[in-house]
Formats: C-alpha cells, sequence, structure tokens
C-alpha cells in the first residue's frame, strides 16, 4: 500500500491468484474478491478465514498481476462518523468467518440473524454503525457491489513496487499482528469450549456479567492464550521506541525517525483514547463486578495507555529536538468527541461527578448536542489548551456560548473552538 495517499476509513478492494479468489470472482464477475478497511497507520482489518482480525499493511503484498482498488467516500467522514466506522470493526476482532454467510450474499435469500462475518460485510456494516448506507444491503454485498457504490471513488496511485530486499526485511522482523491474531483466537477458542455463542471479545464480557462463577476459567483462558503477553513482545522488540536516549542512538536514518514520530502523533491521541476507554471501562466493571478477569483487563489496559503514553512523549520530544517546525502542526490534534460513548467512559474514569452531571443535562434536555454544563443550546466543540491543562485530562466539551464565556473569563481557560460536522 502507498501509505502516504491512505486515509483512515478507507476500503480496499483486492484480489489474489488463489484458487478461492478466482471462484469469487468468477461468481460475482468480477475481478476483485476481498474488501479491507485501513484503520490506523499500518493498520487494516478484515474478515478471513481466521475470523476478523488486524493486520500489518506494510506486510500486505500483492503480485504484479493482482488488481488492487482503494476507495474513500465521496464527500468524506466526519471525525464523528470515522469514530463509529473504526470502533465498530474494531469491535468485531475474533469474530468467526461464514462460508456459508458469504455465499449468500450472491443468492436472493438474504434474511438471517448469523453473527458472523465476511469481508464485504463488515466493511459495509462498519459504515452502516456511522449511518452511511455503501449499498443496498450492508449484510448481505459482495465486493463488487462496494466497487459499484456511487457514494464512493477511486484513489489513483494506491500502490506501489517493492523490491525483494524490502520483503526480506519485512519478513525478519516479528509481526505482532500475527501474534495478536493466534492469541485472540486461542483465547476465542477457550471461551467457546464454555459458551459457544460467544464471538467476539466483549462477548466474554457480557458473559461474565451474567454468570460470574466462570470468572476463574476466563481468567485463565486469558492468561493461557498468550494474549496479556503481546504488549511484552512489542516492548522488547521495539525498546527504542520508549526511551529518548535510545530513539537518539538507533541506527535508522532521520528520515524515517521523523516519518515514525509523525505517524505516532497522528494515531498516538486515538491509541490512547482507545486504551484509556478501554481502562475506564474495566475499572467500572471491576468495581461493580468484583471478578479476577475484569481485574486483570484493566491491569493489561492501564499498562497499555502507560506504554502509548511513553510512545507518544518520545516521538514528541524526538521532533522538538530534532523537526520542531514538524512539531507544530500536532500541536492541537483533535482529542475526544464531546458527549461521544468514548468521551463518557473517559470522564468517568477522570471524573465521575462530571460525567453524572453532563447525562443528567443531555438526559433532561433530551439532546446529544445540548451544552456540557447546562444544557442549553446552540453549542459548539471546544478543547482545552495551554501547558497547564494536566495529562490525562478530559480535554474536549461542548459548550454554549454563557458557559464558554465563563470558562473564558472567570476561570481563565483557553479554548479552542474544533470544526465538526454535526
Amino acid at each position: 500500500m502507498n501509505e502516504a495517499l491512505l486515509q483512515l476509513g478507507d476500503i480496499i478492494l483486492t484480489t489474489s491468484s488463489e484458487l478461492l479468489s478466482k471462484g469469487i470472482r468468477g461468481v460475482t464477475k468480477s475481478e476483485i474478491s476481498h474488501a479491507m478497511l485501513y484503520v490506523e497507520s499500518h493498520s487494516l482489518i478484515d474478515s478471513t478465514g481466521d475470523g476478523v482480525h488486524a493486520r500489518n499493511s506494510q506486510r500486505t503484498l500483492w503480485e504484479d498481476q493482482c488488481q488492487v482498488y482503494v476507495l474513500r467516500l465521496k464527500h468524506g467522514l466526519s471525525d464523528e462518523q470515522l469514530q463509529r466506522v473504526v470502533n465498530y470493526a474494531r469491535g468485531l476482532v475474533g469474530t468467526q468467518y461464514s462460508v456459508f454467510e458469504a455465499a449468500r450474499s450472491i443468492t436472493k435469500k438474504r434474511e438471517t440473524n448469523s453473527r458472523k462475518q465476511f469481508c464485504s460485510r463488515l466493511a459495509a456494516q462498519a459504515y452502516a454503525a456511522a449511518g452511511i448506507n455503501l449499498v443496498k444491503s450492508p449484510d448481505y454485498c459482495t465486493p463488487e457491489e462496494l466497487r459499484k457504490s456511487p457514494l464512493l471513488e477511486e484513489v489513483p496511485s494506491a500502490t506501489h513496487a517493492v523490491s525483494q530486499a524490502y520483503i526480506e526485511a519485512i519478513e525478519e522482523i516479528v509481526d505482532t499482528t500475527e501474534l495478536m491474531r493466534t492469541a485472540t483466537n486461542e483465547l476465542l477458542k477457550l471461551a467457546r469450549a464454555k459458551d459457544n455463542q460467544i464471538e467476539h471479545l466483549s462477548d466474554i464480557d457480557a458473559h461474565l456479567i451474567r454468570h460470574p462463577e466462570d470468572d476463574a476459567c476466563f481468567a485463565r483462558a486469558y492468561r493461557e492464550s498468550g494474549y496479556l503477553e503481546i504488549k511484552d513482545v512489542e516492548f522488547e522488540k521495539n525498546r527504542w521506541q520508549y526511551d529518548l536516549q535510545s530513539m537518539i542512538d538507533e541506527q535508522v536514518p532521520s528520515a524515517v525517525k521523523k516519518s515514525y514520530c509523525e505517524m505516532v502523533l497522528l494515531d498516538g491521541e486515538k491509541g490512547l483514547q482507545r486504551y484509556g476507554a478501554n481502562r475506564a471501562g474495566y475499572a467500572i466493571y471491576a468495581r461493580e463486578h468484583p471478578l479476577e478477569t475484569f481485574r486483570i483487563l484493566h491491569e493489561l489496559y492501564v499498562q497499555l495507555y502507560d506504554l502509548q503514553l511513553r510512545r507518544r512523549d518520545v516521538a514528541k520530544e524526538w521532533l522538538a529536538q530534532h523537526e520542531p517546525a514538524s512539531l507544530e502542526k500536532f500541536r492541537y490534534q483533535l482529542a475526544l468527541i464531546p458527549h461521544s460513548p468514548e468521551w463518557f467512559d473517559a470522564l468517568e474514569a477522570w471524573n465521575p461527578h462530571q460525567a453524572q452531571q453532563t447525562r443528567q443535562m443531555i438526559k433532561l434536555s433530551s439532546n446529544y448536542h445540548a451544552c456540557s454544563i447546562c444544557g442549553d443550546e446552540p453549542t459548539r466543540d471546544y478543547r482545552l489548551i495551554g501547558h497547564d491543562v494536566p495529562e490525562g485530562t478530559v480535554s474536549t466539551l461542548r459548550l454554549c456560548d454563557d458557559c464558554w464565556r465563563i470558562r473564558r473569563n472567570m476561570y481563565g481557560e483557553s479554548l479552542s473552538q474544533i470544526d465538526s460536522d454535526r
């Protein structure tokens, strides 16, 4: 993939020389057979025989004769829509693949309650979760139907040739996405032995809330699957990403370090949001349901959040020393969208009283777009800025003009308006 041209939320349609791909192309009368979603720098999510999983786009290669299309929403995704698309796909990681359901996408009988996935269903349903129907039936569609969607347009020059030396160098590096895929599938195999209705990881949480007596079984499954150790493998593989002096000393060209640091700052806050939301969620679960599984998962996301914070801080420090002009464009990067589920999860962990107050204001006004403080309208979205904003603060909020004036004039807060498509 030509990463420089990709944007989060892009749909990648591909083919291969394998027999299965040829069969799909023959039945659907198309030159493509597979669909993937670009969800993070160097990261794709798709549904294959292994289930729904992330994979490293730098390791995703095609033979010269294979067709690859990158499709993008013509009018673009708002930040909120993008977050919903990505969160939907991430939430289904581990879900089993269904050949039967995929086959039904080309038949007339398209009614089912199956929660299993196939590639084009995953992409179409992710967009449908954001209120965008790319095709007539998001539950049953083919990659070719996505390619013909009137809402999408092709991104040209989305791939580029790579050398054999590049391929060999990539293959020598430990693929942590493959390790995560293997560990997740092992974990879910153990979980499904207890409850065959479990499809993805959040189903385990729901099962434990209903059946706390299974806590020891699921805590053991998390430990035995290797799921909890992936972060340690990643840390050992890339120690230089977590220590400034190690990054300075690392024998990598400055241009490569600059590109890496910019990528971390571009995606790093999203990682903090994701890990922070999970950390907050499992803190609440552990408090309301004092189970060992929820305790170890809360501890896992505390560690993942801290590691992501270290990566971001090291990238920021390296750019400040070596590429200060590059650092400037990331200074006011968008954080959590006010009143989104992730925003409330993070606020619940940071300031439960404020979270409860804002929920009450929204309930009383019956309006998601009401002011976070008083419930009035109209509102705008803001972000707290400045060096005095504490690390870990939920720095975004939705304010009416009166509350904005009070916070600016009475409390001296610096508030930067966030452009949002609401």
